[in-house]
């Protein structure tokens, strides 16, 4: 096989970055480890880098490595600035609030259910107990709250528990304020805590099917209560 020179390379190196072999990553491996690839001198590949970099392709950054730029004329999606993203969602409105919830909540459950330590599943039935022990409706909606933040903790799963975290501010809203004021009742509390019971059972025992369809059941229950409900509704519990 013929000796490569740094054209080669380079020619290779572009071929590699236009394929997406590392767009995940977002950098190329280092220059030993591309030498090492090629069966070429590091000068070889840092003069084809180089090259490449020139271009506007590539940002060479000294001691943290060699890094993929976007395309020049590629403007990046609208929508994607976070502060923008969260102004939108003080307005989500409870139909859209409980959709996402029926997606997340029942896999964070059955996640939980996995990977929970036996700490993680104690601090979910503390809070379950704490609920059920309530004597008014604010302490028992913070302990709901806190039993289901205790689940998406539980999954173990770092950015799916900040998720739950937008979601709760949102909950926190006027809207919904004023949506549990106005819908709540002894039999729906107690509807939802024997629910939560199902669910910290499915827990414990490592369930992860059943995690998943209690979880789905209760929501469920909620959703038929905030929209169908004679008492006009309940919020999210």
């Amino acid at each position: 096989m013929p000796k490569l020179v740094s054209p080669d390379v380079e020619a290779s190196l572009r071929h590699r970055i236009e394929s997406g072999e590392w767009r995940l990553a977002g950098r190329l491996p280092n220059e030993r480890d591309l030498a090492a690839h090629y069966g070429v001198a590091r000068n070889t590949v840092r003069a084809a880098i180089d090259r490449i970099a020139a271009d506007g392709s590539l940002a060479r950054e000294v001691g943290r490595g060699t890094f993929l730029k976007q395309p020049t004329g590629l403007k990046q999606p609208t929508g994607l600035n976070f502060s923008e993203v969260i102004d939108k969602l003080v307005g989500v409105s409870p139909v859209d609030m409980m959709a996402v919830r029926h997606i997340l909540e029942p896999r964070a459950a059955a996640l939980a259910a996995t990977n929970a330590s036996a700490s993680d599943l104690d601090g979910i039935a503390s809070a379950h107990a704490e609920a059920v022990g309530a004597v008014d409706v604010a302490t028992f909606e913070r302990w709901d709250g806190e039993f289901h933040q205790r689940i998406f903790a539980g999954s173990r799963i770092e950015l799916l528990n900040h998720l739950h975290d937008i979601l709760l501010l949102i909950r926190n809203q006027d809207l919904w304020l004023q949506i549990k004021r106005r819908s709540f009742s002894v039999e729906r509390r107690l509807t939802y805590c024997a629910e939560h019971a199902a669910i910290v059972q499915a827990l414990m025992r490592r369930d992860v099917e059943a995690a998943e369809t209690t979880m789905r059941t209760h929501l469920e229950t909620v959703a038929r209560n905030l929209f169908t409900g004679s008492t006009s509704s309940r919020a999210p519990a």
